[in-house]
This record gives structure tokens, C-alpha cells and sequence, in this order.
């Protein structure tokens, strides 16, 4: 890097608001993490009417008092509130959701305590919830029947309409033939129409290899993201971590439609960017953005103008 380039990243990179978001103080990272964590359970929260209008009134509450964000009773009662909504909707609540729970409650413990390092706290919460996420999703798709076949993400392609255009421009497949294939899946799920469902899904040559491929780069990134974060790293071991799980993130949102998910592992990630790399947490920011956009449809775009 030249000099005038240097010059002008530490220009930037000190700049007193990105200087604040950067979280290179206890105050400023707490404040950061609890901001983020409060804005994935608005958007991307429990949804279940017992939390969504309690939390509506404690979101106001944040905004007239913002130091409650960093309260420990305040965290425990939304902790109380997600829990509540899990048990109401157990049977059909998203994995990740039981993982936000989790990390409300560390942010209880976190903020409850007087005694307590928070910050080194909260790090190392990130780092074990984001590690047996890894782990146990290895795991599952280890010993799942389906899935190292790449027969799972092969029909998730062709009848998931959350999918279907990223099959449809990769593969030069007729979205119109995804368009059959969930008409035919919902055909066989209905148990009024399932004696007369009838019809086979399309597929290709080119659709099983895209499964393969997002098969294989999915298991290895979550198995090679697990062991690096218990290893002892440099820091350029530290920043090649960081650089691999947001690699990780930017294509699997892209097509996921588990945008709170997401959010949740910037979040993690950005606890555990080491004060020596601060500038990394700027990129989990611009990730979370990035997330922002995704939820936009513009696949669809580059089908159906095509």
C-alpha cells in the first residue's frame, strides 16, 4: 500500500463516527453490539403477537431512554418475551430463532453483571454460540441421508420459489418449469389432492451439479469456520478468519432467505474482531447492509428481464 493510500484509510478509518461503530473502546463495542442485536429482534424477531406488542412498547421505551439498552432488567424482560414466543411456537420456530433467544440472554448476563467483563463476556458467548452452530450443522448434514448427495439442495432448487431464480439464471433452466415442479410438490402435500398428484419434477444435468457445488462449499466452510474458531491465531491468522466467515456469509444470504440468521452471525462476528483489526467490524457493518439489500428480489430481475 502507498503511502497516500495509507494516508488516506487512517483518514477514514478514524473518522469519529466510524471511529464509534469500529467499537475500539468497552463503551463503544457494548454499545454497538447491544444496538445491532435490538435491531435483528425488530425486523427479524419473534413474531408471536405475546412478543411482537410487548416488545413494540419496549423498543419505545429504548428510544426515550436509550440507556436502558445496556440495562440488565431490560434485557430480561425481552428474554422473557422471545422465550414466551418460543414455547407458543415451538413446533414450527426456526433453529435460529432458539439461537437469538440464547444470545439475549448472554446479553442479560452481560449487562446484569456489575462484576463482570462484558465485553470478554459477550466475546466469548459469540464464540461458542457460533461455533456449535458450525459444529452441529456439520453434524446434521453429516449424518442426514440427503445431503452429502447433494439430493437436498437439488429439491430444494427445484420446488423452493425462494430459489427458483437463482436455479433458473445459473442453470438456463425455464422458470416456468420451477413454476410446475412447486405445483406438482404442493399437489403431493395436499392430503385432499395427493391420491391424484401425478407428474415428475424437472431437473438437469446442470441443476444437480449446482446442488453438488453448494453441497460441498457449505459443508466445508462451516467445517473449516468450527475448527478455526477454538484455534489459538496471529493476528493474520485472525483476520484470514474473519475474512473467511464473511465469505462465508455473502453468498449464502444472498440466496437464504434467513436474513435474521445472518444478521445474527455478523453480530457474533463482529464481537470477535480482536482490537488489533478494528476495522474489520466495519465490514460486518457493511455486511449487515449488505444483508438489507438482499431481501430486495433482484434475482428475480436477472430471470425475468433476461
Amino acid at each position: 500500500m502507498s503511502s497516500e493510500s495509507r494516508s488516506l484509510w487512517q483518514c477514514i478509518s478514524t473518522h469519529p463516527v466510524l471511529d464509534q461503530l469500529s467499537g475500539r473502546d468497552s463503551h463503544q463495542f457494548l454499545a454497538v453490539v447491544s444496538a445491532l442485536s435490538l435491531g435483528i429482534l425488530i425486523f427479524h424477531g419473534f413474531q408471536h403477537v405475546y412478543f411482537a406488542i410487548p416488545f413494540q412498547l419496549l423498543v419505545m421505551a429504548w428510544l426515550v431512554v436509550p440507556s436502558l439498552r445496556q440495562a440488565g432488567p431490560y434485557w430480561f424482560i425481552v428474554f422473557l418475551f422471545s422465550a414466551a414466543s418460543l414455547w407458543l411456537t415451538w413446533t414450527n420456530a426456526d433453529n435460529h430463532k432458539y439461537l437469538l433467544c440464547y444470545w439475549v440472554f448472554a446479553l442479560f448476563l452481560a449487562f446484569d453483571s456489575k462484576d463482570l467483563d462484558k465485553t470478554e463476556f459477550l466475546r466469548r458467548s459469540a464464540r461458542y454460540l457460533l461455533f456449535f452452530t458450525m459444529i452441529m450443522a456439520v453434524v446434521q448434514k453429516t449424518l442426514a441421508a440427503d445431503y452429502l448427495d447433494g439430493s437436498f439442495f437439488e429439491f430444494i432448487l427445484m420446488t423452493d420459489s425462494r430459489f427458483s431464480a437463482l436455479a433458473a439464471l445459473l442453470t438456463g433452466m425455464d422458470p416456468a418449469l420451477f413454476a410446475e415442479n412447486r405445483e406438482i410438490y404442493l399437489r403431493a402435500m395436499d392430503p385432499m389432492l395427493a391420491d391424484q398428484a401425478t407428474g415428475t419434477l424437472h431437473s438437469s444435468a446442470q441443476l444437480h451439479s449446482l446442488a453438488m457445488a453448494i453441497t460441498w462449499i457449505n459443508y466445508l466452510d462451516q467445517i473449516v469456520i468450527a475448527l478455526v474458531l477454538l484455534l489459538p491465531l496471529s493476528r493474520r491468522g485472525e483476520i484470514a478468519k474473519h475474512l473467511l466467515l464473511m465469505a462465508f456469509i455473502v453468498p449464502v444470504y444472498a440466496v437464504a432467505p434467513v436474513i435474521g440468521f445472518g444478521w445474527l452471525i455478523i453480530v457474533w462476528g463482529y464481537c470477535l474482531v480482536p482490537d488489533s483489526a478494528p476495522w474489520l467490524r466495519l465490514g460486518y457493518l457493511g455486511l449487515f447492509l449488505l444483508l438489507c439489500i438482499y431481501e430486495f428480489p433482484w434475482l428475480s430481475l436477472f430471470v425475468y428481464t433476461a
